[in-house]
């Protein structure tokens, strides 16, 4: 299958869009809800990828992509900061409290050294295979944390579509000679984005939420 460049250049644009938003509706529902909006382990590798690629292992010539990778870092860094303030909240044993900035700072280096000794080993080829790995697993983590969360909040459908489109647009990229093996990753995170979205649906409704508005529904 192959992709015009006009037509990559569409999808990259919308890829990065689309992913930046969902950055900001995570934050805005995090302060709002006064919950974290991403799951941590999730978050922990995609602040480490941001900050491995944007400022650690660079091209030479810096490109749109480096700049975008810091843009998202930084966004991450915001969401790292509504976990510190809200993330203790949800430690089912209280007594292990303490353990929580620990916890934080041992999953941020490993998963920092996972991402940047990975690179070492697979070069270039390093940035896109973790970059869907990552991905993979968000979309696993995100439907976990909504099902144990049992509640819409930190999320929103907003969220869920953008992120779903996202992954779409990566995944369609995928398609223009890139590797069966990255193309199923792409297409696993795209099933596990619908599967989200679809479970979120149906949270809203059981909550009698509008998914629109977010407000109560009268029966």
């Amino acid at each position: 299958m192959h992709i015009s460049q006009n037509l990559k250049l569409i999808l990259l644009l919308s890829m990065g869009i689309c992913w930046t938003i969902v950055y900001v509706l995570i934050i805005y529902r995090s302060f709002k809800d006064k919950t974290y909006g991403m799951p941590f382990t999730a978050l922990a590798l995609n602040i480490s990828w941001e900050f491995i690629y944007a400022f650690v292992i660079i091209p030479t010539t810096i490109g749109i992509q480096t700049f975008v990778n810091r843009v998202w870092f930084l966004l991450d860094a915001v969401i790292l900061i509504t976990y510190i303030l809200y993330g203790k909240k949800d430690w089912k044993n209280k007594d292990l409290n303490w353990l929580f900035i620990p916890h934080l700072l041992f999953v941020l280096i490993i998963s920092s050294l996972l991402i940047y000794f990975m690179s070492v080993d697979f070069e270039v080829l390093s940035i896109t295979y973790s970059a869907f790995l990552i991905n993979v697993v968000i979309s696993a983590l995100f439907i976990t944390m909504l099902l144990n969360r049992k509640s819409i909040k930190g999320q929103s459908t907003g969220i869920a579509f953008l992120k779903l489109l996202g992954t779409l647009c990566a995944t369609l990229i995928l398609f223009d000679g890139f590797s069966v093996f990255l193309q199923l990753l792409g297409f696993t995170s795209f099933i596990l984005d619908l599967v989200y979205l679809g479970i979120l649906l149906t949270t809203y409704k059981k909550e009698r939420i509008s998914f629109l508005t977010r407000k109560i529904v009268s029966l």
